[in-house]
C-alpha cells in the first residue's frame, strides 16, 4: 500500500484529514484506508518492554529455567539460554496474542494502555508459578536515553 499515516486526535486533525480524504478520492477515485484505535505504544515504551524481555531472560537463565527449542528439524526438544528475543517471541507475543486476538504480529500494535496489560500478566504468573520477580521499568528508564528495539 502506498500512502502516509494520519494521527487524528483533535477536531482540527478530523477536518484536516477529511480533506484530504476528499482530495485524494476526487484525484484517485479508489483509496484503501486503515487505521489504529488508541494511542500506539511510545518509543519510551517500546525501550522499556526490551529491558524488561532481557530482565526476564536474565532471571530465567539465573534460576536455571532453560528456554526450550522444538523444531521438525530436531529429533527432540533442545535447551538453550533465554535471550530478550526468545523472551518476546515465546512469553510476551503469547501472552499479547491470548489477551489481544486482533493485535497478533507485534508489540508495536498496541496501544499505550494495552502494554502495561501485557506486562502485568507476564509478572503475576512469572511470581506465582515461578518465584521470579521482574518488574516493568519505571519511568526513570523509559526517560532515559536507551538504544531503541524493534
Amino acid at each position: 500500500m502506498n500512502g502516509s499515516a494520519w494521527t487524528v486526535n483533535c477536531p482540527k486533525k478530523l477536518s484536516m484529514y477529511t480533506e484530504f480524504v476528499q482530495q485524494m478520492y476526487e484525484k484517485h477515485k479508489y483509496i484503501t484506508f486503515e487505521y489504529q484505535l488508541g494511542k500506539p505504544r511510545s518509543i519510551k515504551q517500546n525501550n522499556a518492554l526490551w529491558q524488561f524481555c532481557r530482565e526476564i531472560a536474565k532471571r530465567c537463565n539465573d534460576a536455571g529455567y532453560p528456554c526450550i527449542v522444538s523444531s521438525p528439524v530436531l529429533s527432540k526438544d533442545i535447551e538453550c539460554p533465554w535471550t530478550e528475543r526468545s523472551v518476546m517471541d515465546l512469553i510476551w507475543m503469547t501472552v499479547q496474542r491470548a489477551m489481544f486476538p486482533d493485535k497478533d504480529e507485534s508489540s508495536r500494535q498496541l496501544s499505550t494502555n494495552e502494554v502495561p496489560q501485557v506486562a502485568e500478566t507476564i509478572i503475576r504468573h512469572l511470581a506465582e508459578k515461578y518465584k521470579l520477580h521482574v518488574a516493568f521499568p519505571n519511568k526513570e528508564f523509559e526517560s532515559g536515553n536507551k538504544e531503541r528495539r524493534g
